[in-house]
């Protein structure tokens, strides 16, 4: 290998450590890759078409052809089919492999008038190892781009070594920060569960960090609110993942009071090989806690959302873990500290918890 190809692989060496505990450096790595093969653009998408959840990994030009792809419906006239099988095979496969005629190929609609458009016109799938089996990393390589060399089918297999490494170390990290952050809330009144975007797929952390199938999202709220909330997170968690989410809910449940609170695991938690996006924390409110809460919302106008706050600072937590928790800015959650005050009339923290223990 060559100096430039050397200098390029400690590139990405040094960012998928990097993306083992960030999970927003896996488009990063993307990039390098393109830069590697001298393609034009990549995508790592999942190939289990029950994953839910995902935000996708690749260069910003991908992503964007990506959902091109879904809204024309291309996704529909792809006439790739035997690629992914190949891939699946053999490690990597190409359209050349299927297409060997690339004057025939150019004909055929999908890369007439999608592909080529794009400076997409030859393909190339790349097997790689995740949690959650084998994805498919899909580079892109210029109209006239010419067959993949000996030379490139060396470092594609240098690169799925490294990316099999780094996404291994992934979870085991991000397995471990949700048993952490699931951990943050025993010995509290709360049940927390986790789960994907849509809902369908909902976990508990049991004490040694398995998780275990348990309810779905709509057995956790009424089913108008868990209807809205679930097309919220599929615009929300399946884009951009540093986009923040924290919803919070009431209401009553064969006479018993309920509060949900429903979070986005902050993307430091998790990272884009899992399924989990999603945390809600669902505490069956005691005599005394619906008391408090009430009171807080009749007496001084406060949110749901300021309520939840008020709560877990009560609790113990700090203003940077609430931030950490609900996805936020540490200087978010100060700021809705301080309407919280003047809405109380209290000037701290400590009368804040004081007033909350006196409700």
């Amino acid at each position: 290998m060559n100096a430039n190809t050397e200098t390029g692989l400690e590139k990405l060496k040094a960012t998928l450590e990097l993306a083992t505990t960030d999970a927003q450096q896996w488009d990063v790595a993307c990039d390098i890759v393109v830069d590697l093969f001298g393609a034009t653009g990549a995508l790592l998408p999942p190939s289990n078409p029950h994953f839910r959840g995902v935000w996708v990994s690749g260069t910003q030009n991908m992503k964007a052809a990506l959902a091109e792809y879904v809204s024309d419906r291309w996704n529909l006239r792809d006439p790739r089919e035997g690629l992914t099988q190949m891939m699946f095979d053999h490690g990597y496969a190409t359209d050349d492999q299927i297409f060997p005629d690339r004057e025939a190929r150019a004909k055929i609609p999908f890369y007439r008038d999608f592909l080529r458009p794009l400076n997409f016109g030859n393909v190339c799938l790349i097997r790689i190892l995740t949690p959650n089996g084998y994805w498919p990393m899909t580079l892109h390589f210029g109209n006239d781009h010419p067959p993949l060399t000996e030379h490139d089918i060396e470092l594609i297999k240098v690169i799925q070594t490294m990316f099999e490494e780094a996404a291994k170390r992934a979870a085991e990290i991000a397995h471990q920060r949700i048993y952490d952050f699931a951990q943050f809330f025993r010995g509290t009144e709360s049940e927390v569960l986790i789960f994907d975007a849509d809902g369908k797929q909902c976990f508990n952390v049991d004490a040694t960090g398995r998780t275990q199938p348990t309810r779905k999202l709509s057995s956790l709220l009424p089913k108008e609110i868990g209807e809205t909330l679930a097309n919220e997170f599929k615009d929300v968690l399946t884009s951009d993942p540093g986009m923040s989410l924290s919803k919070a809910y009431q209401f009553q449940e064969d006479m018993q009071l309920i509060n949900v609170l429903v979070i986005q695991i902050p993307p430091t938690l998790r990272h884009f090989f899992m399924q989990f996006k999603a945390c809600a924390i669902r505490t069956q409110c005691s005599a005394t806690l619906a008391i408090k809460q009430r009171e807080l919302r009749e007496t001084y106008d406060l949110s749901q959302k300021e309520i939840s706050t008020v709560a877990l600072l009560a609790e113990g937590k700090t203003p940077d873990m609430i931030a950490n928790l609900l996805s936020l800015k540490p200087a978010s959650v100060r700021q809705r500290l301080k309407l919280v005050y003047q809405k109380t009339q209290v000037r701290s923290q400590i009368e804040l918890v004081a007033l909350y223990g006196r409700l």
